[in-house]
């Protein structure tokens, strides 16, 4: 892989909506309608990116200087003219970037950057992660890159500059570890994502929420792709970061159909991309179509009509949240129209109303598990959230929570860790909260172990070695009847915590 053309790399990018996103070297081009006129109006020719680039950056002699440069791009654009004698007659300008065209930066980061490490390999990298971000953020945190906390989505000019803050990350990893450039290259672009690969696991949680997907704005494509989809289809569009594995996904098509379309699931948790046009982004799959639904036919039930949402006739709902009993309503709509609603998902009725509302996983550490560390007899000031752990070399680790930790370096020691998770809704899910939650208590000596999700708690005791076969979850309305609590809260609970040993 080190000997390979750094541009292939680009190739294991994954299209966003449902378009591929193959490199774009070229940008559009303007005929001069008046003197200095520098706006944009109807594009007459395309001329590659590299052209203007060229320019920008001819005076990029160190890397400080080629950082500016790439801030004047974003802040000020980069403007080039020449007659064109031969094909227009006319003088032709090409501008790209500035105040209020920073998403035309953001939007061809991956030709840049690849001109930027074509023409200065130990500088700059090529960044192919054009709407995975997540996955950058995964690499980096398995290999120990810090990266700051990415920019709001109206922060235009911030997220086209966040390039130059992933590239000072990536390149300092790449010193300290003595790499190539080529090197590096091959570390993002293959043996990470095949170190950090795991078994698909296409048993979905039950869906808690749904959520409104927009289809069609701006481009046809988005139709032949939905027209053509099948059971392995997945695609990445527009939608919100609290949009959870498992969830709904009700695809609307814009005008001129202006109907629903189909229904999928989300198969990735959502989340935010700073280098991408929509911000929020989610990736759907197991499509299932449906009868083509016209506004009208939801406007004519009487709970779809009291819809913000469909009121607004969908304007600005794209990625948001589609409301519960919307979409049992629209069930009801479909089934009304002779639709087999059968196989369609339905929302998760297990959540109890202790979970509903709550969006993330912080929702549950501070609305569900704080609350039970309290009736448990705990303050804050006696729990350590987000522990600092080395659990090898290089290898850092942050339990969620930790009661009667000591925290003194190489020797650290809890009583109980609380691992939180925001679904633990199928035996995989399980299994892995309990992997992960087992390691910390074992590093830390500690004596009982709590799993914690909207499904419940499960105890787990070092006293036979937090064996998970047996151990079945307590719902947390289960939890208000005394029978239930009080043999936790002889287990774990403050007053008895330090005084017995483990089962």
């Amino acid at each position: 892989m080190i000997n390979r053309a750094f541009p292939r790399f680009s190739r294991s990018g994954i299209g966003f909506g449902a378009r591929p996103q193959p490199l774009s070297f070229s940008i559009a081009v303007f005929p001069e309608v008046d003197e200095g006129f520098k706006g944009k109006s109807q594009a007459a020719f395309f001329a590659p990116v590299r052209l203007l680039l060229d320019f920008v950056f001819r005076d990029s002699n160190t890397f400080a200087v080629a950082e500016d440069s790439f801030r004047e791009l974003v802040n000020e654009g980069g403007f080039l003219e020449w007659d064109d004698d031969e094909r227009s007659g006319k003088k032709l300008y090409a501008s790209f970037g500035g105040k209020g065209y920073e998403g035309e930066i953001t939007g061809a980061i991956g030709a840049i950057s690849t001109f930027l490490h074509w023409r200065y390999s130990d500088w700059f990298v090529p960044y192919y992660f054009a709407h995975r971000y997540n996955r950058l953020a995964e690499i980096c945190e398995a290999f120990d890159i810090p990266l700051p906390p990415i920019p709001g989505k109206l922060q235009a000019a911030a997220r086209a500059m966040y390039y130059l803050t992933i590239n000072r990350a990536l390149q300092e990893f790449r010193d300290d570890n003595g790499l190539s450039p080529k090197e590096l290259n091959a570390l993002l672009y293959d043996f990470a994502p095949r170190y950090l690969e795991t078994a698909v696991d296409n048993e979905l949680p039950p869906p808690q929420r749904a959520w409104f997907i927009m289809a069609g704005v701006g481009t046809q494509e988005d139709f032949k792709f939905l027209d053509q989809a099948n059971a392995t289809s997945r695609s990445t569009w527009r939608g919100h970061r609290d949009a959870r594995r498992g969830d709904i996904a009700v695809v609307w098509c814009s005008s001129p159909r202006a109907c629903l379309h189909s229904v999928w699931r989300i198969v990735e948790d959502g989340f935010d991309d700073p280098l991408a046009d929509w911000y929020s982004l989610v990736k759907i799959g197991h499509p299932l179509r449906v009868a083509p639904i016209k506004l009208a036919d939801m406007k004519a039930n009487p709970v779809l009509a009291g819809s913000p949402m469909i009121r607004a006739c969908f304007q600005g709902s794209a990625g948001q949240y589609f409301r519960d009993q919307d979409y049992v309503a629209l069930l009801e709509v479909l089934a009304g129209k002779g639709a087999d609603v059968s196989a369609l998902p339905r929302l998760d009725i297990r959540i109890e109303d202790h979970g509903r509302g709550l969006m993330n996983e912080r929702d549950v550490e501070q609305h569900l598990i704080e609350p039970l560390l309290q009736r448990l007899g705990y303050a804050d000031q006696d729990w350590t959230r987000q522990l600092r752990l080395r659990m090898g070399r290089g290898d850092r680790v942050f339990p969620d929570y930790v009661i009667g930790a000591d925290l003194t370096f190489g020797q650290e020691r809890g009583a109980l860790v609380v691992e939180a998770k925001y679904r633990i809704a199928t035996q995989n899910d399980l299994q892995e909260a309990w992997i992960q939650g087992r390691s910390y208590a074992l590093r830390l000596e500690a004596k009982w172990l709590v799993l914690a999700a909207l499904e419940g708690v499960w105890l787990l005791s070092a006293g036979n070695g937090f064996r998970l076969d047996g151990a079945a979850p307590s719902r947390w309305s289960d939890l208000d009847k005394p029978e239930i609590f009080f043999p936790i809260e002889r287990s774990i609970g403050k007053k008895h915590l330090g005084k017995r040993k483990s089962a």
